[in-house]
């Protein structure tokens, strides 16, 4: 018999409960999350800036890489350190997502820049975000695993 004339919700409800009580039941569906949104965070690397763009590089940067050997000129990939630092990891609230890479803030943020050597302005490239079809994603990661 359905509860309150909703067919599945008592299994539901029963599902809900287990997984209020036991953090185990929620630990799956949050790794999944965390390996998934690493993947994005992937594509917008390649992507070069998701759901914009990123601003090009200078001139003068493209010509300091250009004459370094094992360089790219493909924004935030010079060594490619940024783009493999990411990882993820379980806490009480969720997941959290980030890197240790210490320019990482001035390259997601960007920089007004200041005077002196390495102070030169930086243009704000977000890389370390939430798409829209990645908001989707989750929620039927957490569906899949609530219906189960």
């Amino acid at each position: 018999m359905a509860v309150g004339g909703i067919q599945g919700l008592e299994k539901i409800l029963k599902r809900v409960k287990e997984l209020a009580t036991d953090s185990r039941h929620v630990e799956r569906p949050m790794k999944a999350s965390g390996t998934y949104m690493l993947g994005s965070i992937e594509k917008n690397f390649k992507a070069g800036g998701r759901p914009n763009r990123w601003t090009g590089l200078s001139a003068a940067t493209i010509a300091r890489r250009r004459n370094k050997k094992k360089s790219s000129i493909k924004i935030l990939i010079d060594t490619a350190r940024l783009k493999n630092s990411h990882q993820f990891r379980l806490v009480s609230e969720g997941v959290q997502i980030g890197t240790n890479v210490i320019y990482a803030p001035r390259q997601h943020f960007g920089y007004e820049g200041g005077s002196g050597r390495g102070h030169a302005k930086t243009p704000a490239r977000p890389f370390l975000m939430f798409q829209e079809e990645d908001i989707r994603e989750i929620g039927e990661i957490f569906t899949r695993h609530i219906a189960r």
